[in-house]
């Protein structure tokens, strides 16, 4: 039981929190509380300070918005590099133009070309000779003037200069770019898009070792958007979901298509991507723009009203009915908070009653009886 000066305590916070005088001790009927709740007589005054409701279920809380960034598709875009050392000579486009596949780009004037085209042309020419000699044999043969053997000499040396010259143009080939005499070849796009990064001017020289690509393009149809997601509002966000993407150009829709599973330590968030098609060019690599998430719908959740939940300690509690007139905290763990209601994860079943407001009055009651 309470002491009188405990009781008179306890009712005088909770005339406070009613922001009114506290009434006379006489017109109240004092509640028994203790450190595992409180009981109230079923016509006791401080009903009126409490308000009990059903708990439901309804559509999760959706998180508040959150900054983000638009990146590049790996999957939809190609850096552009020189397969020989070289000095530039020319360059077609700008950071911002649209190509499409087999456009030039930049052309190289390349002494190493040179070379490749002198070994093509000297592996052709020893096609042509061991191929006339190659044919004299074989007459020499029929007029019984050379050995069988000189004719197979010569056949072998005929298929070798074939391989060398085979691989001498299939060298020239898998450089993919386009020759225009004296050590002159362009490079051209590997695909349709957009020419996002250009690190190349007349006159540098250039080398395939170089660690940045000279061009970077990318197809802009489709973006990714990442965000950082703080970790209690990535609870109910799934692959798939949809995606709100605000920008300065406007609005537009898009869906998660990857979650982390790994929480940053610093900043307590979860990287999001997100993808969005783009065809209208509303989000522009590099921007910030603001993401708003919907977490599914098919998974309930309870929602409680923010007054609803008290701390006790390093925990969370809502206070419940456990019997006629006796309120008892149980512990939570809350979710998203937002527009005046609080998500709980765990501790509170669909159809249990709980105190929706005045719930801090009784943490106050048992907090004192704990003390006496």
């Amino acid at each position: 039981m309470w002491s009188d000066s405990s009781t008179k305590a306890g009712l005088l916070a909770l005339a406070v929190l009613a922001g009114c005088s506290a009434p006379p001790d006489a017109e109240l009927k004092t509640p028994i509380a203790d450190a595992q709740g409180v009981t109230l007589a079923s016509d006791a005054p401080q009903w009126k300070y409490l308000t009990v409701a059903v708990a439901e279920e309804g559509p999760p809380l959706a998180p508040l918005p959150v900054p983000a960034h638009v990146e590049l598709d790996p999957r939809r875009s190609s850096a552009v590099g020189t397969p020989l050392p070289g000095r530039v000579e020319s360059v077609l486009v700008r950071a911002g133009s649209r190509v499409q596949k087999g456009d030039k780009l930049f052309s190289v004037k390349s002494g190493a070309y040179v070379e490749l085209d002198k070994d093509t042309a000297l592996a052709r020419a020893q096609v042509n000779v061991n191929d006339r000699l190659a044919a004299r044999a074989r007459e020499l043969l029929e007029l019984k003037a050379v050995a069988e053997k000189d004719v197979l000499a010569a056949d072998a040396q005929l298929e070798e200069s074939r391989l060398a010259l085979k691989a001498a143009e299939s060298k020239q080939r898998s450089l993919a770019v386009t020759a225009e005499g004296d050590g002159l070849f362009w490079v051209r796009a590997p695909r349709a898009g957009t020419i996002v990064d250009l690190g190349v001017s007349p006159g540098i020289e250039v080398v395939p070792e170089r660690e940045a690509p000279l061009a970077r393009l990318s197809d802009l149809d489709e973006v990714l958007v990442i965000a950082d997601v703080p970790e209690n509002d990535i609870a109910g966000v799934t692959v798939d979901a949809g995606v709100t993407i605000k920008s300065q150009a406007g609005e537009k829709e898009g869906f998660v298509e990857y979650i982390s599973e790994v929480v940053d330590p610093r900043r307590r968030t979860v990287e999001v991507w997100v993808r969005a098609g783009n065809a209208d060019r509303l989000l522009r690599p590099n921007g910030f723009v603001e993401v708003s998430l919907h977490p599914d719908a098919s998974k309930p959740v309870v929602k409680v009203p923010d007054a609803a939940v008290v701390t006790r300690g390093t925990s969370n509690a809502v206070f419940v009915v456990a019997a006629p007139g006796r309120l008892e905290p149980r512990s939570v763990r809350p979710g998203r908070r937002r527009d005046g209601q609080t998500e709980l994860r765990e501790g509170l079943t669909p159809g249990t009653r709980f105190v929706s407001r005045g719930a801090l009055l009784l943490l106050n009651q048992v907090d004192l009886a704990s003390d006496l």
